[in-house]
């Protein structure tokens, strides 16, 4: 899917981050880019066919859907603190808004040989927690270690044939928000200007997801099951901080 691209982003410091956070602090924007890889998905449950769906009432539903890699992008509010612990960390704040949008790449349904397709688009609100590792007035290379909390959306179109069907006829489908959490390890590069470019890795988990299992055959929509499971992977991200 194409997504537009919007990347202002956020401050830094002025030249060198000084050791003492107290100097540096104030308000930023960021912005980032970059490459998800979101782990398989195994959603439980049990079926439960409404009149006319294909499937047998108690008999186990589980879909294991496989993802491509592709591409996230993020921005971000954020807020250099003028805390500082053990001399060494210094804190930043930031309200994160990011997406990611998957394809399926393959899967099963009960651990049987299928055609898969469809897509899923997961949107993140996160409230973020990063410590600058600081220990030199002159660094132009900065560590970060971080993480964060919030909610996460996700908007599933799991796709698939089953009962010999070439064509999709079943499709996991729904939207459903959870818990998200994020831990992530990075390193900042100090420009000299407002400017600050930096690399960050990431990983993700978002709990408790539940959507539909549903025959969509000749044209129908029909119950058959309610699946959950987590949801997880890794980021790779490029990005830039501007201080205001």
């Amino acid at each position: 899917m194409q997504r537009v691209l919007a990347l202002t982003l956020a401050l830094s410091t002025l030249g060198t981050l000084p050791a003492s956070a107290e100097d540096d602090h104030g308000l930023y924007v960021a912005g980032f880019i970059g490459a998800g890889f979101p782990n398989d998905a195994n959603l439980r449950g049990t079926q439960a066919p409404v009149a006319g769906a294909p499937g047998t009432i108690g008999d186990p539903a589980r879909v294991q859907a496989e993802f491509d890699s592709d591409s996230t992008l993020g921005i971000a509010l954020g807020y250099k603190t003028p805390w500082e612990l053990f001399g060494l960390f210094n804190t930043r704040l930031e309200l994160e808004y990011s997406t990611l949008d998957v394809d399926v790449s393959n899967g099963s349904f009960n651990g049987g040989t299928q055609s898969f397709g469809g897509d899923a688009s997961i949107d993140f609100f996160l409230i973020n927690n990063y410590s600058d590792i600081i220990w030199s007035d002159d660094q132009t290379l900065v560590p970060f270690v971080g993480g964060g909390l919030g909610v996460a959306n996700v908007d599933a179109n799991i796709l698939y044939a089953g009962g010999g069907a070439v064509d999709p006829n079943f499709v996991v489908t729904g939207e459903d928000s959870g818990l998200a959490g994020t831990f992530a390890a990075g390193l900042t590069w100090l420009t000299n200007t407002p400017w600050e470019v930096y690399g960050e890795a990431r990983y993700y988990q978002i709990r408790d997801l539940e959507f539909d299992r549903r025959f969509i055959g000749n044209g129908s929509n029909l119950f058959n099951a309610r699946v959950d499971d987590d949801f997880d992977g890794t980021s790779l991200t490029i990005g830039a901080r501007y201080k205001f």
